[in-house]
């Protein structure tokens, strides 16, 4: 399927489905490419119900069948530990149109601009 992320990774942890947006995929790889490093994924594809359990955003772009945008999954969380694994995902992210949302313990990741009307954005997530 990929050649970075297994099926494991990418699916959801309840019920085991895979759903990505049209080319998703092959621009996550790329995205994994331009890093030049491992990625952790602590979240990509979720059912609605999965997402409502953990707290997520209801619109979430990490949705499987996201209603509100019309589009699969087209969104993963990213493991960060140290500022220059953080940094080097970011640029390499921004640099190539995702839009990124920076926590203290991840990088979340998404390709909002290419699937929606939304516009790429950089932000932060409050404690």
């Amino acid at each position: 399927m990929l050649k970075y992320f297994s099926k494991e990774e990418l699916a959801c942890p309840t019920t085991k489905e895979l759903i990505l947006a049209p080319g998703f995929g092959a621009a996550l790889d790329a995205l994994r490419e331009a890093h030049g490093q491992p990625m952790r994924v602590s979240s990509a594809c979720r059912t609605v119900e999965r997402n409502r359990r953990i707290g997520g955003h209801p619109r979430s772009l990490h949705l499987i069948g996201n209603e509100a945008h019309g589009t699969d999954t087209c969104a993963i969380d990213v493991i960060v530990s140290d500022s220059i694994t953080r940094r080097s995902l970011v640029h390499a992210a921004l640099s190539d149109g995702w839009s990124v949302g920076v926590a203290s313990n991840f990088v979340h990741v998404d390709l909002r601009s290419a699937y929606t009307d939304l516009p790429q954005v950089l932000y932060h997530y409050r404690r």
